[in-house]
């Protein structure tokens, strides 16, 4: 096997958490026979270090397929609130969930806007205790006053409820930390399935694949030559 052929094995090896045998690797002339060896080893496994890998992969085949993002531009130290569609935000958000069929991080609010929301509860809970404080004991005025940090309590929500729509900034933003997150969102999920779907298996070696040599999705397909049709050495 050359250089192309034996750095696509290490990084399945390192997606899927397995070791390929050398008289394994040998056999190898296809797409579909990596296919086939990494579905023999992973099989009814459960690996969370693989699923993390999975995550990503799944991750960056959705942005790409579904949102046409330069599959370029999506690195594990890259930001998403880059290189994610700005137009819409929360709306392919959504999509993205429900296509990943995934709990994921909500979005929040930009800084500039936080702050102001931080401020205005302050200002509403914070500030009306105290002027109740005053106005009961200095002033002996009705102890009823106290219900007003409450009400600046709900004056809060509602002013967060309001802001929903501005909520379009992604936390962690940076795709290897966002991956993680949605690996904690849905360990409960993840580790009570048994076992790799085949079919997810295969979309992730294609991924590797298309990301170690530079080839398009497309291109790949399980009858695909390692050598005669994809160039691999």
């Amino acid at each position: 096997m050359g250089l192309d052929s034996v750095e696509i094995l290490v990084n399945v090896e390192n997606a899927f958490g397995i070791t390929i045998a050398n008289f394994e690797a040998e056999k190898i002339t296809t797409v579909g026979d990596i296919h086939s060896i990494v579905w023999r080893n992973v099989q009814g496994r459960q690996s969370m270090r693989c699923k993390s890998q999975q995550l990503y992969y799944k991750l960056r085949h959705a942005l790409i397929t579904k949102f046409r993002v330069d599959k370029d531009a999506i690195e594990l130290n890259a930001s998403l609130n880059e290189i994610f569609p700005k137009a819409n935000r929360r709306r392919l958000y959504r999509k993205l969930e429900k296509g990943l069929q995934l709990k994921l991080p909500p979005l929040v609010l930009p800084a500039a806007w936080e702050i102001t929301l931080r401020v205005t509860g302050l200002l509403l809970i914070i500030g009306t205790l105290v002027c109740s404080l005053i106005m009961t004991n200095l002033f002996n005025y009705t102890r009823w006053l106290y219900v007003l940090p409450g009400l600046g309590i709900l004056l809060t929500i509602f002013f967060s409820n309001l802001l929903d729509s501005v909520r379009i900034v992604f936390k962690p933003d940076i795709v290897k930390d966002y991956t993680q997150t949605v690996l904690a969102l849905n360990y409960a999920t993840l580790i009570q399935q048994n076992g790799a779907n085949r079919k997810e298996v295969e979309l992730i070696i294609n991924n590797v694949i298309a990301e170690t040599i530079g080839l398009e999705l497309h291109e790949i397909a399980p009858e695909k030559k390692l050598q005669d049709d994809l160039g691999i050495d």
